[in-house]
């Protein structure tokens, strides 16, 4: 869990809880939705086509949840053939963003990758999403993209945040 301080003009102030947990079913609609604040994002994501990805495969998706609303959804899958756990996509809803919710999910996914004994990659779609892998202690990998040519980072640090 985290925790943000904020008033009604989004300064400090009053206490907001949010928590890290993995998705189910019922969360379907609520991802696609903050999907669809990502242009570059593939059909398979959007809609039904969308609503179906996450009801086959809920165990791939994490969310920052604040009281029952999705702020942040992380895809992170194992890559048992590469030895390593993989963040595909961290998304925020735009009303959410710099509010350590994505950064709350990549904590998640080092915890994970840790107790799995995975190595951690990810993707950095964006110069906001690579500034904040970096200040994680992700480096880059060279030449290496993903299908879409977003360049991977990898997880460097040697201490495991506890979640």
């Amino acid at each position: 869990a985290g925790r943000i301080f904020l008033d009604e003009n989004g300064e400090g102030a009053a206490e907001v809880t949010f928590k890290i947990r993995k998705a189910s079913t019922e969360d379907a609609e609520a991802i696609v939705e903050v999907f669809d604040h990502v242009p570059f994002l593939k059909d398979c994501y959007r809609g039904e086509a969308g609503i179906s990805l996450v009801e086959n495969n809920p165990h791939i998706f994490w969310l920052a949840d604040l009281d029952g609303r999705v702020a942040s959804v992380m895809i992170v899958q194992r890559k048992y053939d590469f030895g390593r756990m993989e963040i595909s996509l961290i998304v925020t809803k735009p009303e959410f963003r710099r509010r350590d919710y994505a950064r709350g999910l990549i904590h998640k996914a080092k915890w994970i990758a840790a107790e799995s004994k995975l190595d951690l990659v990810a993707y950095a779609e964006n110069d906001i999403s690579r500034d904040l892998f970096i200040s994680e202690r992700f480096t880059l990998v060279p030449e290496v993209q993903s299908a879409e040519g977003h360049p991977m980072y990898r997880f460097s640090g040697t201490q495991i945040e506890p979640c």
